[in-house]
Parts: C-alpha cells; structure tokens; sequence
C-alpha cells in the first residue's frame, strides 16, 4: 500500500483577501516548491498538487525532474471564484478545491484514501505517522490544533490529515462550505469529527515550512510525552 500525498495550493490569490499575509505570487511558488521537492526527496511515491488560482506549480522540466526518481506526480488546477473567495474565505476555497481534486485526479481516484497537506508545509515524521496507520489498520485520522502553547481541544488542525475519499465526503465537506473567517474551519471541523469518529491519541505529526496566513515560517516545538500521545480523531478502515 503506497500513500497519496495531496498538495493544496493557492498561488495567486485574489487582492484583498481577508487574514492573508502571503501575498507575493512569487514567494508563494517558491515555499509551495520547497515543500513538494521535500515530500519527493523523503520519498513519497504518490503526489498530486492542486492549484485553486489556475496555476501550474512545477515547471515541465521540474515535473520530469521528480518523475525520473521514480514518483508518479500529478498535476491539476482551476480557476476559483475570486468575489466568492474573498467574501467567504481560505477555508472554504481550500475545501472547494479539494474537492475538485477527488473528482479530477487519477491518483487520487485509485487510492481512494490520501494525505492533505496544505501547500508550503511538509511533515518531517511522515515514515513514523503512515507506520502508524499501516499497523492499526486507520482509514481516517485527524490530529488536533497545537496553538498558543497549548492543545486546543476545540479545534482540529485542517493543515494535514489522512482520510478516505467517502470520509472526507461525510465528515468534512460540510465544514469546509460553512466556513468564513469567522466561523472558523477548526473549530466547525472539529465538531463533526468529535460526533462521528472515535478519540484517541498517536503521535503527533510534526509540520514545517510556511505560513500563508501569517506570511512566516511555522514554528516547531516540542511537547515532550505529549507527542508520542497527541489527541487525534480516527476510524478504522471498513
């Protein structure tokens, strides 16, 4: 069984896009590279990347660069509703083009199961995480938001997460329609999660790279125990 990564991302976003510091097109491609490139280099074999703003991430060259290491990468992209995405927000464009995703990718068509990881971001303990859900035969696992020094209990972490095509359908599409920037994803996310999945705790996935919201790098910390028993959310595969 070999894991497929999905790669969220929003190049050029539209102009005055609420809570959105990241707003060079420019610095935008080039931290969305850095995390593909990392997620190759670590090894993944399966990866799509989905582009909301209409926009090709990786260059052909680029493209046949990490294909002759032997990775079967996908590429696909629209083109959003700009007034729509302003008025409503990132979490709902990001929901909007996840689903797009699911029902225009192959790869992700014949997994049926996938990593979201959104753009400029990569987990430096994947290998330990996909052992994990091998081993306890997990079909859908989401982790809770680590944030402001401590695990917010109300909130799930939308930036990554494993799930089943059908799970994400029933769980979370929902969540990412309602979502505005103040009825925030987390928290919406969260409830459905807390309501139709068991609790448990794993380890705690542990993300790096950039911010498109704050416009900096993510902060890494260490929580001790805490991340070998990390709140999370999850379902065993049918």
């Amino acid at each position: 069984m070999t894991p497929t990564i999905l790669i969220t991302s929003a190049i050029s976003p539209p102009e005055n896009m609420p809570a959105l510091r990241m707003t060079s097109s420019g610095m935008r491609a080039i931290t969305t590279k850095a995390g593909i490139f990392f997620w190759a280099g670590q090894g993944q074999k399966n990866i799509v990347i989905c582009d909301s703003t209409g926009v090709n991430v990786l260059t052909s060259e680029e493209m046949a660069t990490i294909r002759s290491a032997g990775i079967e990468i996908e590429q696909i992209a629209f083109k959003q509703d700009d007034s729509l995405v302003v008025q409503k927000g990132k979490a709902y464009a990001e929901g909007e083009l996840i689903a797009f995703a699911i029902r225009n990718s192959r790869l992700l068509s014949s997994s049926g199961h996938f990593f979201k990881c959104t753009g400029k971001l990569f987990c430096r303990n994947f290998n330990q995480i996909w052992d994990l859900i091998v081993k306890n035969n997990i079909g859908t696992m989401f982790w809770k938001l680590y944030e402001h020094s401590l695990v917010d209990r109300n909130l799930a972490d939308a930036r990554f997460f494993y799930t089943s095509i059908a799970d994400f359908e029933r769980l979370a599409v929902a969540a990412y329609r309602r979502a505005t920037e103040t009825q925030i994803l987390e928290h919406l996310l969260a409830v459905s999660l807390h309501a139709q999945l068991n609790k448990g705790a794993s380890i705690r996935p542990q993300l790096s790279g950039f911010s498109g919201g704050l416009g900096l790098q993510c902060d890494e910390h260490y929580l001790g125990n805490l991340d070998q028993t990390y709140p999370c959310w999850y379902s065993l595969r049918r």
